[in-house]
């Protein structure tokens, strides 16, 4: 007798379940596949409101597999349409990289608004193929946008076949002026001392923001920085540079530059920059300029007696001194000192002097060779003849106003009367 043939039947539900059991083993024994084509940008970017156009981080995007990326299958990269920004369409062409740039038309089309760019593809990409596309550009950052991506597309349908694998962003608006732009002035040497020059910097952004300071020279042959100043400011280690901490909007600081007058030729001439960059978005920026011509006082002093030539003792001499200041800055302090021969004796209350308007002197005597300047000269003075006095050797006329540089007012004479012994 045979064996009866038994046929198990298996319900719907149970069927279900031995489906769903070969699911899970496929997907145990099959590791999930790498997505076909993937987007991403070199860096993340970071951009703000008002920007000026701005060129892309260079983008790559891959077929994975190869075969999806072809003939009527082009590239679109899409900016999000929240995103306040377009591409700028006044780039024409890409450049292209990469082991498919062969397999694309470097010229590219603007869609959908100028919110996304097309890259031809004439060829199909093979497996792991890919393109890089750069020297496109960004423009039109209208508003604060907050961290999004780029997407790739395949289709004129814009349906997202990738996501960049790098973020974009829209900051606010960073900005800053300095004043004054332009000045200039003219200085003196500082024969070790130090002048300033003060610039207003004012935050003409949107948001708080913290400032460097920066300075530099042109050609550098007159001026020394020794340092940036200012409430907020602070000076570090190079006195060329500092930092201003946050400025709200709208607010201006003082900054101080304290510098130095080499003691170079009367017109040599320094230009000084101060550049203020923004620390939030440092391609804004500004600068200032001072430009520095350097003056000096320059004194002649021409000698003369009258009457000239030989004369006999008994005569009385009058010694002139004149003193021209043909320099391009007026000469402070200035003292002329004559000496007086041995032969000769002084006559008391001869010295004087021609001086230009509102320029005084102080007579001064010394019977010491100038050590001191204290002697008073009197009639018959160390033996001398009545009204004259042998004790005095010098005199000094010490100018108590600056003489100038202009016609008649850089030049002046002293004089006095000796009798030769």
């Amino acid at each position: 007798m045979s064996n009866p043939v038994i046929r198990q039947r298996t319900t719907p539900i149970a069927r279900l379940a031995f489906s769903v059991a070969l699911g899970v083993l496929a997907s145990v024994a099959a590791p999930g596949r790498a997505r076909a084509q993937t987007i991403s940008s070199a860096a993340n970017q970071l951009f703000h409101v008002s920007d000026p156009s701005t060129t892309i981080s260079p983008i790559t995007v891959t077929d994975q597999a190869g075969g999806v990326i072809k003939f009527n299958r082009d590239i679109y990269i899409t900016i999000p349409a929240t995103f306040n920004m377009i591409w700028d369409t006044s780039v024409l062409a890409a450049t292209l990289t990469g082991s498919a740039a062969g397999r694309c038309v470097p010229v590219v089309t603007y869609l959908n608004g100028n919110k996304t760019v097309k890259v031809t593809v004439s060829t199909t990409f093979a497996a792991g193929d890919f393109v890089v596309i750069a020297g496109l550009k960004f423009t039109n950052f209208t508003a604060v946008s907050a961290v999004s991506n780029l997407q790739l597309s395949l289709k004129s349908n814009f349906a997202v076949d990738a996501t960049d694998t790098h973020t974009i962003q829209i900051g606010p608006q960073f900005d800053v002026t300095i004043t004054p732009p332009s000045t200039s002035t003219i200085k003196l040497p500082s024969n070790g001392g130090s002048t300033t020059a003060t610039f207003t910097v004012t935050n003409s952004g949107v948001a708080a923001d913290s400032y460097d300071l920066l300075t530099s020279k042109m050609p550098g042959t007159v001026l020394t920085v020794v340092s940036i100043t200012g409430t907020g400011i602070t000076q570090g280690a190079n006195p060329d540079s500092a930092r201003r901490s946050a400025l709200g909007i709208g607010a201006s600081v003082t900054a101080t530059v304290t510098y130095r007058v080499g003691n170079v030729a009367a017109g040599s001439i320094d230009t000084l920059s101060l550049l203020v960059r923004s620390v939030g978005n440092p391609a804004q920026l500004d600068t200032a300029l001072l430009v520095v011509t350097v003056i000096r006082p320059s004194i002649t002093v021409a000698k003369s007696v009258s009457p000239p030539g030989n004369s006999v003792p008994g005569t009385d001499l009058t010694f002139t001194s004149t003193v021209t200041n043909i320099g391009t800055a007026p000469a402070s302090n200035l003292a002329v000192v004559d000496s007086i021969p041995t032969y000769v004796q002084f006559k008391v209350a001869s010295a004087a002097s021609t001086l230009p308007a509102g320029v005084t002197a102080a007579t001064e005597y010394s019977n010491d060779g100038g050590v001191t300047w204290t002697y008073a000269p009197v009639s018959g003075g160390c033996a001398g003849a009545v009204g004259f006095d042998r004790c005095v050797n010098r005199i000094r006329w010490r100018l108590l106003a600056a003489l100038g540089t202009a016609a008649l007012s850089n030049q002046g004479t002293m004089s006095f009367v000796g009798r030769i012994r």
